[in-house]
């Protein structure tokens, strides 16, 4: 019985359309098919379009595992993501983008727990040197970030969300996150604020100090009063201590008039925090933050925002990555960094601005 269903198996196998079988029915060279699968954009759109109609119709299944012995490759992209969920929809929405360019460029996509305990090198160490991926896309990056260093050393494709301050260039999607807080604080001086706070992201990782830099040095052209205290809230403070934080402030002599939050779950429980002081968001304090999904959309009241389109970012990082595996240019000239889109809600004033 066994050799009967390894014999079905062998059959079933041979009787597979393969690339030569829909090269065949094309009537195109088998290359110019493979690439019109891969969606190259050196095969004309009609061309490629054509041959994914006629691999659909016959049935035709891409073989990976008989791909990865001829060419050593595996085709699979792995994304490390960390379990702090500090930003909205992060998780859903970066490996949607992501996704999408995989499945159009004949990759699989695995994400994987970046959980780094005691070494944090252990999951990136294990890709590489067990050869589960063909490329890496990181997140949450350090200034001297570990990860990328060892990349680096062993010449693996990779490409960062976020930057680091190391001198070797590397390929790197990254939000402005030093123009969103300048012009987040330039917008709560517009509305009369003049004693601010800011709730970043925590200090071990790079784009904290771009949050710093936009916001203090509109604070010091300002003259404004920046309101500083010991362990301060972040991106990744538990909501609840968020929340109690802020109105422990609100009580005080400290008490902030403008609060610039670089996630919008900090912002809606500042908002709370606000709240439970028995003061009003945009009326006593105004309260400003980087928008990554729908939800401030829907506060009452409304506040200001600038967003970050993460599904568009999650397809930067897998054309990015695709890009350097297929065409190898220098590392250096993958370096994207996306402005942030102002989602002003409010007038001057603090009236609701119906024009958004």
């Amino acid at each position: 019985m066994p050799r009967q269903t390894s014999r079905s198996s062998n059959n079933t196998r041979r009787d597979r359309p393969t690339l030569r079988t829909v090269a065949q029915a094309c009537g195109l060279a088998v290359t110019t098919v493979s690439r019109a699968l891969n969606n190259r954009s050196d095969i004309a759109l009609a061309t490629r379009q054509r041959v994914r109609q006629v691999a659909d119709e016959l049935g035709y299944v891409p073989d990976r595992a008989g791909r990865g012995l001829r060419t050593g490759r595996t085709h699979t992209l792995s994304l490390l993501l960390a379990p702090q969920g500090e930003i909205t929809g992060y998780t859903a929405s970066i490996i949607s983008g992501l996704g999408e360019i995989c499945r159009d460029n004949g990759y699989e996509l695995s994400a994987t727990p970046d959980v780094r305990h005691h070494d944090e090198l252990s999951v990136v160490r294990s890709i590489v040197e067990n050869q589960r991926a063909d490329g890496i896309v990181l997140s949450r990056t350090a200034p001297q970030d570990l990860r990328v260093r060892y990349l680096l050393e062993n010449d693996f494709p990779f490409v960062t969300h976020g930057r680091t301050e190391l001198a070797t260039q590397h390929a790197s999607v990254d939000f402005n996150n030093e123009h969103f807080a300048e012009a987040a604080t330039t917008r709560l001086v517009q509305r009369g604020r003049r004693c601010l706070m800011l709730i970043g992201a925590p200090a071990s990782l790079t784009y904290q100090t771009h949050l710093l830099n936009g916001f203090s040095r509109i604070v010091t052209r300002n003259a404004l009063q920046s309101i500083e205290i010991d362990d301060p809230p972040n991106l990744e403070t538990p909501l609840n201590d968020l929340r109690r934080t802020v109105a422990r402030l609100c009580q005080s002599e400290r008490c902030p008039d403008g609060i610039v939050c670089a996630g919008e779950m900090a912002a809606i429980a500042a908002m709370a925090g606000i709240r439970d002081a028995g003061l009003a968001p945009t009326v006593d304090i105004d309260v400003i933050a980087k928008q990554t999904s729908a939800t401030l959309d829907h506060m009452t009241p409304s506040i200001d925002s600038f967003y970050e389109d993460i599904d568009a970012t999650g397809r930067l990082l897998g054309e990015t990555l695709i890009r350097l595996l297929e065409d190898r240019p220098p590392p250096g000239e993958l370096s994207v960094l996306i402005e942030p889109e102002p989602r002003y809600r409010l007038t001057d004033t603090g009236k609701t601005n119906t024009r958004t």
